[in-house]
């Protein structure tokens, strides 16, 4: 496997781990809140609306880690790119990745990586059936 290949897996790992971390961090700091208001009111459903601890709640919430990946199209790329980006759907799939991850490893869209490793799959199926039939 390429030395790039291999950057862009560990590179998608840490967005992985950085989300983790980041969502965890949300969590707890949106239970301390929701403490702090159940603390005062005994029931997040009974504080008013303008309340400081409920529009802690309702600001924290707005803060909620976003976990995204590029999407790009294989149109967007040079052919060199492309094919490029092909052979390494096809490497990934053949260690085992899910369509989704690969996409998201790579930074093409679902679609196209699934339709990627289709053709393959079908490219393979047809050479199997030439050397049955020889």
């Amino acid at each position: 496997m390429s030395k790039l290949l291999e950057l862009k897996i560990r590179n998608y790992e840490k967005i992985i781990h950085d989300h983790n971390r980041a969502n965890k961090r949300f969590y707890d700091e949106l239970l301390v809140l929701i403490q702090q208001c159940e603390g005062r009111y005994k029931s997040v459903d009974k504080a008013p609306d303008d309340s400081p601890e409920w529009q802690a709640i309702v600001l924290k919430r707005t803060e909620q880690p976003v976990l995204s990946f590029r999407s790009r199209k294989m149109g967007d790329m040079s052919a060199h790119e492309a094919a490029k980006i092909r052979r390494e759907v096809v490497e990934l799939h053949n260690r085992g990745y899910p369509t989704a991850t690969i996409a998201h490893i790579l930074g093409i869209r679902a679609s196209t990586a699934g339709r990627t490793i289709a053709n393959y799959q079908h490219q393979i199926n047809s050479q199997n059936a030439r050397k049955v039939k020889m």
